[in-house]
């Protein structure tokens, strides 16, 4: 017999590799077909549903799909044991995290395929938990002794045990948010409600983690009522209420309450306030870190002239404000360029009369006796109405990769050589505001600074009444990383209580209420409904402007001003309850059944 010809026989197969063979060669059995069949669907429905979270950010701002975006993830993890779900955690993950983080390709089409399977990883070990969690909280211990058979017929579900399960899974996710917030605080389940103005309220007492624990909750309750109706149809129980759901219906209720009281209590509290006229200048240069002299003058040139129209307007401004590195050369550095450069800012702020903020590369000034290179900064700089210069602040936080190469000293010289950019800035170490206005003590933010919630908390801890973001997105001139930006920036707003003011070299030069609420813009279009002009930072161009603002002299400090993130606090108390409640579970039932055999 040849060995071709061989049949494995049920009688002497011994092996998994033997029975899966039998399983293909036995004549009218589909069932090894269909099983891989349904792994592909399931698969599939993973990927396509964390891409449907993705259409909750910008530029598509559906924001509903939040809301159900989840529920595949939980029922298809909660049916399968650890290692599997983490499978399904991660492919959920990617199907979010790479068309959600696409405008990175506009650096370099690999950096999303690189970043997708990294922000997976921190779903993948949310899943992980899922069935655990799920398994050891919402069935009873003695039900557990029973095995397999005994948790398939179980149907007397504790609803209070699903909800306790349904909080911990929420603020298990809202931990896996914080995990990865050093290095990507971007697109957090919370920023996909960024435009719901009763919603994001709650953040001025839970920061973005409570709007992102609302969400999961709502998604984690609404499958449950899924799973629950499906399987009692199935044994032909009788149908329960869905009270998690409910619960998390009427939680929901109760915060769009308390954000419409807010926003109506902040609208009759406006008393006591400071107004002064901001000249905002959008020179939508593109992205020039490697300037020529011609190109930095060309930038420095175009500044120039829309400040100077600024000057013309009615009423003049009373501060003018440039964004982040306006004019790609340092202001102090030497050089024909730089000369002319202080020169004719000179000259701006001693005919403007008034006082003049500009975005700037700068060098440290290293202290008598200490002998190194100083290092380079990412600054604002501030110049009084007689042209002098006043103060400044550094960037705290540098972007990582763009502005830093993090463990540089650590790694290899081919993986320098591919992702640097020749340089290392060095983090700023203050926080101090900026007076700009008399009676106006501005927190600045550079670049993606207005991201972090403890940078722009920290400048309001320190008698900030106006948060000013100076930025420039000119690296993402087409994508939708400047609409993303915003959208995550409106919410330390809402945090701090105090307004926004946003000055972007391509985008969102914007003024931002406490409330969230976009109120002026330099650009404008008109409103389909009721004709209207209203403010549309998603337009990018070349314009400069007056917007007034208006900023409360002693403003209020929020719950989250003063204490932080204590929400998160309880978030991991929970999330390590949970897990320790699993753990002890287990080990009572494996207890149980070693008793069993002695």
């Amino acid at each position: 017999m040849n060995s071709k010809d061989k049949k494995i026989d049920s009688r002497t197969a011994g092996s998994e590799e033997d029975f899966s063979v039998l399983k293909k060669q036995r004549p009218g059995n589909e069932c090894y077909r269909v099983s891989w069949l349904w792994r592909i669907i399931k698969m599939l429905c993973l990927i396509a549903s964390g891409a449907l979270l993705s259409t909750a950010f910008p530029p598509l701002n559906w924001g509903v799909t939040a809301w159900f975006a989840i529920i595949p993830l939980y029922l298809i993890a909660s049916e399968q044991r650890w290692p599997a779900a983490l499978l399904s955690g991660f492919l959920w993950g990617v199907g979010w995290s790479f068309p959600a983080f696409h405008w990175l390709s506009e650096i370099d089409p690999v950096i999303p395929y690189l970043l997708a399977p990294v922000m997976a990883c921190f779903y993948a070990v949310w899943a992980m938990f899922v069935p655990v969690l799920r398994r050891n909280i919402i069935y009873p211990l003695d039900i557990l002794r029973k095995g397999y058979q005994g948790a398939e017929s179980f149907t007397d579900f504790s609803p209070w045990r699903e909800l306790v399960l349904a909080l911990v899974l929420s603020a298990l996710w809202c931990v896996m948010e914080w995990l990865r917030s050093d290095m990507l605080p971007w697109n957090y389940l919370s920023a996909t409600q960024w435009q719901n103005l009763p919603l994001i309220q709650m953040c001025s007492v839970t920061g973005t983690y409570g709007l992102s624990f609302t969400i999961c909750l709502v998604n984690i309750t609404f499958a449950m009522a899924i799973w629950n109706a499906l399987h009692n149809y199935r044994s032909g129980s009788k149908f329960k209420r869905p009270v998690p759901f409910m619960f998390s219906l009427f939680l929901l209720m109760l915060l769009v309450v308390f954000g419409n009281s807010r926003i109506v209590k902040m609208q009759k509290a406006r008393k006591n306030l400071i107004s002064f006229n901001a000249g905002l200048v959008q020179g939508d240069i593109s992205q020039r870190r490697n300037a020529s002299d011609i190109e930095a003058q060309e930038a420095l040139n175009i500044y120039l002239e829309q400040s100077y129209k600024l000057l013309k307007h009615m009423p003049r401004p009373d501060v003018i404000i440039w964004p982040e590195t306006a004019v790609p050369y340092p202001y102090r550095a030497q050089g024909i360029v730089c000369s002319e450069y202080r020169y004719k800012l000179f000259q701006l702020s001693t005919a403007a009369k008034c006082p003049l903020l500009i975005g700037t590369i700068d060098f440290e000034d290293l202290p008598p006796g200490v002998n190194r290179e100083p290092g380079t900064l990412n600054s604002a700089f501030l110049f009084d109405a007689e042209g002098s210069f006043k103060a400044k602040y550094d960037k705290v936080h540098p972007v990582p990769f763009g502005e830093y190469v993090p463990f540089r000293k650590y790694l290899p010289r081919f993986i320098i050589n591919m992702i640097d950019m020749n340089r290392d800035l060095t983090a700023g170490n203050s926080y101090q505001p900026l007076p700009i206005h008399p009676g106006v003590l501005a927190g600045i933010s550079i670049c993606f600074e207005d991201v972090f919630p403890y940078i722009s908390r920290r400048e309001v801890l320190k008698g900030a009444n106006l948060i000013l973001v100076i930025t420039n997105d000119a690296w993402y001139p087409k994508s939708s990383e400047p609409d993303q930006h915003l959208a995550n920036a409106v919410f330390r707003a809402v945090e701090t209580g105090v307004p926004m003011l946003r000055s972007g070299n391509n985008s969102a030069s914007c003024l931002i209420q406490p409330s969230g609420y976009i109120s002026d813009c330099l650009f404008k279009k008109k409103d389909p409904v009721t004709g209207r002009e209203v403010p549309a930072p998603e337009i990018r161009g070349r314009r400069s402007g007056i917007i007034p603002v208006m900023v409360p002299a002693n403003p209020e400090l929020t719950f989250y001003a003063r204490n932080g993130d204590l929400f998160l606090m309880l978030c991991i108390l929970a999330s390590v309850g949970g897990l320790l409640y699993a753990a002890w579970s287990w080990r009572m039932r494996k207890v149980s059944l070693i008793k069993k055999f002695e």
